[in-house]
């Protein structure tokens, strides 16, 4: 069954919770349904899911797709709802025998009700029309960026993200407005404390998704500088991705943070956004049709930037033990709608970055703007 509304959907739960009831995916959905579960004394077995060496998730046992029996299975993401559908019928589950949601509010009225998570991302309405008519810089971590640039920017606004923390022990520099919301990003580097404490130091504010581990320092009152941004898919099918009018509502995706934080940026009024870093080029590509290329000359991120220093460096694709793939198409049409909103609101976008293949935005001389300056 897929269902489009709330009451629809909860009262499909407890019809199946009679039943031997699974969720099915237990990453950071998974786990919010399971606390909702919880939450509502509603009966259910585990988890099911397909990566290997998950033994418990909310004190339940995750199962593979291997081990499952005749049960009742509710699908908890929406992203990928239709391949775990598919891999369920593929093991002869029955159709009425699986729960997914068409609308995506569906679980955020869940998470809503687990967290009041409304309040939380409505504080960015503070920033609405802050820098009205200013400038600022959007950092990337493509191998073009220098440090030297970075010290250029002391006395500018920027918006940074991810693994510019790396950089911090060879530079005062820090962002104005830091930004993460990759899941697996923010689950490593958000777990605990300390490592929070790096990645927001000395920034005016720091932007996580509120669905990310970040969400465990919600009301904490010493990481008030912390607020929560509610993405949301930017693209349908046959559509270019949305981009946000009320960061304060919604923040869209489209395969980069640099789109959030261009959507951000606009939000707090800049008139003038330069790109910096944006290389829009990278060792692995994924594109709309879901092939994949690969570059063997390419770095990726900031891979490079510690050979500039002449200092031992290990790359940051090998610290995370992550393959970062690139969604190239994805991330070319939320430039292309980027442009496309500031364009029409009067907002300029250039791209001053040293090289790369980002051509969407007109190019400036990065150095030639703090001379008119």
């Amino acid at each position: 069954m897929e269902l489009k509304k709330t009451d629809e959907y909860i009262k499909a739960i407890q019809m199946f919770s009679e039943k031997e009831l699974y969720i099915v995916g237990a990453g950071k959905y998974g786990e919010i349904l399971g606390e909702y579960f919880e939450k509502h004394k509603i009966p259910w077995k585990g988890y099911i899911d397909k990566r290997s060496g998950l033994e418990q998730v909310n004190h339940k046992p995750v199962y593979t797709y291997d081990e499952i029996s005749d049960g009742y299975y509710v699908i908890s993401t929406y992203l990928y709802r239709n391949e775990i559908r598919k891999e369920l019928e593929d093991r002869q589950v029955s159709w009425n025998h699986i729960l997914l949601y068409e609308n995506q509010e569906i679980f955020y009225d869940i998470y809503e009700d687990l967290i009041q998570w409304k309040k939380y991302t409505r504080r960015i309405k503070k920033f609405q029309r802050k820098y009205e008519g200013k400038r600022c810089f959007i950092i990337g971590n493509g191998p073009s960026l220098a440090i030297r640039d970075l010290e250029k920017l002391s006395d500018e606004v920027t918006f940074a993200s991810n693994s510019v923390y790396a950089l911090y022990i060879h530079t005062d520099w820090r962002p104005t407005y830091y930004c993460a919301s990759d899941s697996v990003f923010c689950g490593q580097m958000m777990k605990d404390r300390k490592s929070m404490e790096i990645l927001v130091d000395g920034c005016q504010a720091a932007f996580t998704s509120i669905m990310g581990e970040g969400i465990r320092y919600r009301n904490d009152k010493d990481m008030n500088q912390l607020y929560y941004m509610r993405l949301a898919m930017g693209k349908a099918e046959d559509r270019p991705p949305c981009f946000s009018s009320d960061c304060s509502r919604d923040i869209y995706t489209a395969g980069s943070i640099t789109y959030e934080m261009l959507q951000l940026a606009a939000y707090m009024g800049f008139q003038k956004i330069y790109l910096l870093g944006m290389d829009f080029n990278y060792s692995v590509e994924r594109h709309a049709d879901h092939t994949i290329t690969r570059k063997d000359n390419v770095c990726n991120h900031m891979d490079e930037i510690e050979q500039e220093e002449k200092r031992f460096y290990e790359a940051l694709s090998e610290r995370h033990k992550e393959t970062y793939i690139a969604d190239i198409d994805l991330q070319l049409a939320g430039y292309q709608s980027a442009k496309q909103y500031a364009d029409s609101h009067g907002i300029e976008i250039y791209n001053a970055t040293r090289g790369g293949k980002l051509e969407v935005f007109p190019r400036v001389n990065f150095d030639e703007l703090f001379d008119e300056k």
